[in-house]
């Protein structure tokens, strides 16, 4: 049921109790007004009548007696007059009948025995009638009889019945009026504003977020409104966020992608350069002798001339990729590790959902600063954490920490002051024949998954740059941790693999 219909059916219902209560204890009065208005007037007339048929009688002049009631009779046929003498024998006389006179007997006693005019009502239901019964007296207090005026209430009856259907008549009227005006204003200022609202409501469902509901109120309706639109405006500025954050996560996975194939591309052009370089001087410089000299053959000059221009070529194309994959410089500065490394923390959740993969990260209390390069550490991190997962079984867990520590300088008697980066898995775990090979650059146990070899090599040379120092330990079966310590700002700088 829609609101103005509640509203309508409960005014008409409050109404009709309301107005019913007051209209039914109008009618109570009104029924009490008439009784005593009819008695009063049984009370005048039976008075009057008294006066007049005791001077009849004193006077022995019953045809009198027989005129005045007649003409009564004639100006209102309702009214029965009876007259009974001292023994309360019914008098002969055409204005009464003998069922009045039966209503009456209780009342002539009653007047009898206290000499007091009674009016009372006689009868239930239809067959009710008002009687007054008065004592007739001579004027020296002698018994002459008694009179008893009858009046049937049917008129009366009458009169309630239509006070009765007026009443009603009113009160549905005003009912249906108040349930009209209600149903009106409860529409206006309640229903189409709220259907306004619940149009929004869809509108934003379906993911339109600029939905605004117009009104200009200050009741409980135009608070909610206004309400509404801020929710929305508050929906749509969130979304937002949400989007920027996505295109900078994007951003950020794509940077570290670039920075991590530019690492793996010098390291590659490092074994290359190392690897190709000292056979190529070999090779360059024994054809420039070659072709120098002057007592060999034309062919043998132009040959060696030929392999001195390609190792030439060759030189310069290593010396270029040399050039293309050489990290940037480190931008220094103090950073906050917890800061720097939440973001990566926050890229790789949905890689750990898709693993099934529980990732946790212990964020420090305090902000931990550090002399570092904000791309390096989380290159670290990325790294980190990918291997990791690589090692760690569905179900499994990875869990990183950041914390206040120490580490030990390259000489082993110097303690620095540092922030440790501890990667745990609960992974397949490092043989321990291979745990000093790890961070060797091609060398991996990944192969077979298209593992480069080239991850902790990257690893270890930033946290080289930094000054700090790793550390790894590992049990087969039962997972790994690395540890990673950066330097604080102001501390010393040092080099290491921590065993």
């Amino acid at each position: 049921m829609r609101i103005p219909s509640k509203v309508v059916l409960g005014l008409a219902t409050a109404s009709a109790i309301i107005l019913g209560s007051y209209g039914l204890r109008e009618l109570r009065k009104e029924n009490k007004d008439l009784t005593d208005v009819a008695k009063h007037d049984i009370k005048v007339l039976g008075t009057a009548l008294k006066v007049a048929i005791e001077n009849a009688l004193r006077d022995q002049q019953v045809a009198d007696i027989h005129e005045i009631l007649g003409s009564l009779k004639l100006k209102d046929s309702s009214i029965e007059v009876l007259v009974f003498d001292p023994a309360g024998r019914l008098s002969p006389n055409p204005f009464g009948s003998p069922g009045s006179a039966a209503l009456v007997q209780d009342a002539i006693q009653a007047v009898n025995l206290s000499g007091e005019p009674v009016v009372r009502i006689q009868g239930n239901g239809d067959a009710s009638h008002l009687v007054g019964v008065f004592p007739l007296r001579d004027d020296d207090g002698t018994n002459l009889g008694s009179m008893a005026v009858v009046r049937a209430l049917d008129v009366l009856r009458a009169d309630l019945r239509s006070e009765t259907v007026s009443t009603v008549l009113s009160i549905l009227t005003l009912i249906a009026g108040v349930a009209g005006v209600g149903w009106f204003l409860v529409h206006r200022y309640v229903g189409r504003p709220l259907s306004r609202l619940m149009m929004a409501m869809e509108d934003v469902r379906a993911g339109n977020l600029t939905a605004n509901v117009f009104v200009q109120r200050t009741d409980e309706v135009g608070r909610l409104t206004a309400q509404f639109n801020s929710m929305v405006r508050e929906l749509e500025s969130a979304r937002r966020r949400l989007l920027e954050a996505s295109e900078a996560r994007e951003a950020l996975e794509a940077g570290l992608r670039r920075v991590d194939k530019l690492a793996t591309l010098g390291q590659l052009s490092a074994g290359l350069a190392h690897e190709i370089g000292s056979p190529l001087q070999i090779l360059n410089g024994r054809a420039r002798a070659l072709a120098s000299r002057a007592d060999l053959p034309a062919e043998i000059r132009r040959v060696a001339q030929v392999f001195e221009e390609q190792s030439d070529r060759i030189a310069k194309i290593v010396e270029q990729l040399l050039v293309v994959a050489r990290r940037k410089p480190a931008q220094w500065g103090e950073i906050d590790l917890g800061t720097t490394v939440g973001p990566i923390v926050d890229l790789l959740e949905h890689e750990a959902r898709q693993r099934a993969i529980r990732l946790e990260f212990q964020r420090p209390g305090s902000p931990l600063k550090v002399v570092a390069d904000v791309d390096q550490v989380q290159q670290v991190t990325l790294n980190l954490l990918s291997n990791a997962f690589r090692a760690t079984p569905r179900g499994g867990r990875v869990h990183l920490t950041l914390a206040a520590s120490s580490f030990k300088a390259g000489d082993g008697l110097q303690e620095n002051p540092s922030v440790s980066l501890v990667v745990d898995d609960t992974g397949c775990g490092i043989d321990e024949e291979l745990l000093g090979r790890i961070f060797e650059p091609f060398f991996t146990t990944w192969a077979e998954a298209g593992g480069a070899g080239l991850g902790l090599a990257v690893v270890k040379s930033i946290v080289d740059e930094h000054g700090g120092a790793i550390a790894v330990s590992s049990e087969r079966n039962a997972g790994t941790r690395f540890t990673v310590h950066f330097p604080v700002a102001g501390a010393g700088r040092a080099k290491g693999v921590i065993a």
